[in-house]
């Protein structure tokens, strides 16, 4: 007999996600690779960084950020060129992110992003984009 219990604790979140994460596991042949790079101030304060894995093919970004005391700079697209070569180094031929509308789509459409879908309404009234690149041609 099973009984029914809310949980809205975190703890839940990462106890089916591990579960997630050992079944899906069994049915892929790659593991994800952890790949990152970040810049520094003088003082050793994070101003800008990058963080993505590598899972077979493909290079998944999870979070690029860049102080506002620090934009401008060259330092997001630094970063995103930094990791794309590492991602192919690593065998990966095409990279995966998403992005808000008040975020940074121009930015990665300048770097050859296209969108691969979207999510109008997000969370409300915003738009969630899917983007992808190829980074080697075949």
């Amino acid at each position: 007999m099973y009984h029914l219990h809310a949980d809205n604790t975190e703890q839940l979140n990462h106890a089916l996600r591990s579960k997630m994460l050992a079944f899906n596991a069994q049915h892929f042949d790659a593991e994800r690779q952890p790949l990152g790079f970040k810049y520094l101030d003088k003082h050793g304060a994070l101003v800008a960084g990058i963080s993505a894995y590598v899972f077979g093919n493909w290079l998944l970004i999870s979070w690029l950020w860049c102080d506002e005391s620090a934009r401008g700079n060259g330092l997001a697209g630094a970063l995103l060129t930094s990791l794309e070569n590492a991602a192919i180094e690593q065998g990966a031929v095409q990279a995966q992110l998403d992005t808000l509308d008040f975020q940074a789509k121009p930015f990665y459409e300048k770097r050859g992003y296209h969108v691969k879908y979207q999510l109008d309404n997000y969370p409300r009234n915003g738009t969630r984009y899917f983007m992808e690149k190829p980074l080697r041609t075949a």
